[in-house]
């Protein structure tokens, strides 16, 4: 199985909520993981780490809905604002001031029957904002 490919855009100085559909597979239970990082494989702790939680908490949750007969699950990761402001200034990969930080992701799940797997990857962009 290749990864999907999703990037997202998270906004400065707002929480963030990121929503993403699997079709046709029931993700009750299931064990989620995401990280990110200045660039693939990047050594040492992630910048962000998400993990299985409720929501409105920071992290991941999941809810699933029949659709047309087939389960449709929808994981919904939740990063404080907190967490966002956390990361900056963003010196570490030449962002200039004004400018999208461009950072890394990936999600893991791991799920009775299928394994572990990296489902979804992708860019993780900083959007630069003025109201604060």
């Amino acid at each position: 199985m290749t990864p999907g490919r999703d990037d997202v855009r998270v906004y400065r100085w707002t929480p963030a909520k990121e929503m993403f559909p699997i079709e046709g597979i029931d993700l009750t239970g299931a064990t989620l993981a995401m990280q990110v990082r200045l660039y693939p494989d990047a050594p040492g702790d992630p910048l962000i780490s998400l993990t299985n939680t409720s929501s409105p908490a920071e992290g991941l949750s999941v809810s699933v809905e029949t659709v047309d007969g087939l389960p449709t699950s929808t994981i919904e990761a939740r990063i404080n604002e907190t967490t966002i402001e956390a990361l900056l200034p963003f010196d570490e990969n030449g962002t200039e001031p004004g400018e999208p930080v461009k950072l890394a992701y990936d999600m893991h799940i791991t799920a009775t029957g299928l394994g572990k797997r990296r489902w979804i990857e992708g860019a993780f962009y900083i959007m630069p904002g003025v109201t604060q």
